[in-house]
């Protein structure tokens, strides 16, 4: 979807209306939600504006922020904004951090009491991922381009919604990373002697114990700095080194975020998490 719409938007403010609707009709795509995509970023960026994290130029607010106009400057990959829009693991880093606890896991990843229990009402079909949430099996939507895949590149995803007939299917599906995980999701609970990270009481994700501190203390800190924040941007451009290396690469995050101490709130006081 995010390509299509790309594609219709540089037709759109190039060629105009006659043959962005032409691009539609021929990949039976709908204009109108086209336009609808295009409004919702108006309004979500002009509510950026509105609170003061985007600096709306004022020739853009004297024109009535018409949408043409906004549109383009919202398109415009030289904002600071959208210097990472077409990096889909932060993207999907985002869409974690919103939707959690709207995520579902398959079985190698969910703690061994958990899986026990999910276990009982499986009726799944041989040769598809099976997908559970914190509390039963659920599928793909039949619309989605999810259903027919019977592999992915990581074992957690998180969902906007659920529907419930026959079965509880996942609509607006996103497959996200381990990574997205430990920076985003639930309460961490690190296992030292296995390597593991439970989450929420019924996650698990491979990670080291140093490893997993770090991001549990990076998560309880009430103040983090820009080098911080760099970090946990720099580690999600690179997490397929990570799947390609193990979790030795993970380590080096350690290294990147505490060349600046990362202060941590404390009821005595400040104190660093590293020394």
């Amino acid at each position: 979807m995010i390509v299509a719409y790309k594609k219709w938007e540089k037709i759109l403010h190039e060629k105009g209306t006659k043959v962005a609707n032409q691009f539609c009709s021929s990949y039976f795509l709908s204009s109108s939600v086209m336009y609808m995509i295009r409004d919702m970023r108006i309004q979500f960026g002009t509510l950026l504006a509105d609170i003061g994290l985007i600096d709306l130029p004022k020739k853009y607010q004297a024109e009535g922020k018409k949408k043409e106009k906004l549109d383009s400057w919202f398109s415009d990959k030289s904002q600071l904004f959208n210097m990472y829009a077409h990096h889909s693991s932060i993207v999907k880093a985002v869409l974690c951090a919103d939707l959690y606890p709207n995520v579902a896991a398959t079985e190698q990843d969910i703690a061994g009491p958990a899986l026990n229990k999910l276990r009982k009402s499986s009726t799944s079909v041989k040769g598809h991922p099976v997908w559970y949430d914190e509390r039963r099996e659920v599928y793909m939507h039949p619309s989605s381009i999810n259903n027919n895949l019977k592999a992915f590149q990581h074992p957690f995803l998180v969902f906007l919604e659920k529907v419930e007939t026959n079965k509880v299917f996942l609509r607006d599906a996103t497959i996200i990373s381990p990574l997205s995980i430990l920076l985003f999701g639930g309460s961490i609970n690190v296992q030292h002697q296995t390597g593991q990270v439970n989450i929420d009481g019924w996650l698990n994700v491979n990670a080291p114990a140093q490893t997993a501190v770090l991001f549990k203390e990076l998560r309880n800190s009430t103040i983090v700095n820009n080098d911080v924040v760099k970090s946990m941007i720099h580690l999600l451009l690179e997490e397929d080194k990570w799947q390609m290396h193990g979790t030795g690469y993970l380590c080096k995050f350690a290294e990147l975020i505490t060349v600046t101490p990362c202060w941590v709130s404390r009821s005595n006081g400040l104190m660093s998490i590293w020394p």
